[in-house]
């Protein structure tokens, strides 16, 4: 199911937690209509469907599931959103200097943590190895480091964190000389279908989205192995959010993620994808 995918909500002191069936739901937020004239926060994205995309139909011309929910919540808050497109990399570098103030899809790291405060829940879209379809050796590929001891290139996007395993192999050499990284993931689709590189990491969800838009949904697909199951965050900059923003935020949050509400926002935007468990 969609919701069980993406819906793994997790208590920011314990990763794996879920919230509770007695989380509050608010029915209204403690916000002053007034604020909105004052409080205008930078939310980075880019094409991500179905987190973040291009719509001519949407507020700020940016529609998705992420897009969605920090609009709604921010509306809530009285707050206003403006939208910057940007690749990944460059939007941590922008919300550690407080030129972004709210980043989404975000891994829970030490190093984040630093210049990062976390909404309190996140959600889960695994990230997994896609491959080509006619690709012989893929069928005896059962985990990442049956990748690592073959002589498969990989593509990734620069700046991305796709799990411990990719982690680990990047400090220690594994992938040296056999891997890509490139700003966005269009590139790699097509450099992959053009067999120019052997394999692809990128979240699942967001994977079986593009490769269908592109035309590829029968030469490309998802195999078993995944690098990373972890929840993905929203993400706040402390040199221009404060704690006490972050705090209202994640009421306004959690009380949407309890409701019918956001189920609605997740289906508005998955219901091109085909998911089995």
């Amino acid at each position: 199911m969609i919701k069980h995918l993406l819906m793994t909500l997790s208590n920011t002191s314990s990763p794996y937690g879920r919230c509770l069936a007695g989380c509050v739901i608010l029915s209204s937020v403690l916000a002053s209509p007034a604020l909105a004239e004052d409080c205008v926060k930078t939310f980075r994205w880019t094409d991500d469907p179905p987190y973040t995309y291009a719509s001519a139909d949407a507020p700020g011309g940016v529609s998705g599931i992420s897009a969605d929910i920090v609009r709604t919540v921010l509306s809530e808050l009285g707050c206003d959103v403006r939208f910057v497109d940007m690749p990944w990399a460059r939007a941590l570098s922008a919300l550690q200097t407080g030129r972004v103030d709210i980043v989404s899809g975000a891994f829970d790291t030490p190093e984040r943590r630093a210049y990062a405060h976390y909404a309190n829940q996140g959600d889960t879209s695994p990230n997994v190895i896609f491959v080509r379809a006619d690709n012989p050796g893929a069928v005896a590929w059962q985990q990442f480091s049956d990748l690592l001891d073959s002589d498969i290139t990989l593509g990734g996007q620069i700046g991305v964190n796709y799990g411990p395993e990719y982690q680990q192999a990047l400090a220690n050499g594994d992938l040296e000389g056999r891997l890509t990284l490139v700003p966005n993931r269009p590139l790699l689709w097509q450099m992959l279908d053009r067999d120019r590189i052997d394999a692809v990491a990128a979240s699942y969800l967001t994977g079986l989205m593009e490769i269908s838009q592109l035309g590829f949904q029968n030469r490309i697909v998802s195999t078993g192995i995944k690098l990373s199951s972890d929840p993905a965050y929203i993400i706040f900059s402390k040199a221009s959010v404060d704690a006490t923003f972050v705090d209202r935020f994640n009421e306004a949050h959690n009380a949407l993620l309890q409701s019918e509400r956001y189920q609605a926002i997740v289906d508005a935007h998955t219901r091109e994808v085909q998911v089995s468990e």
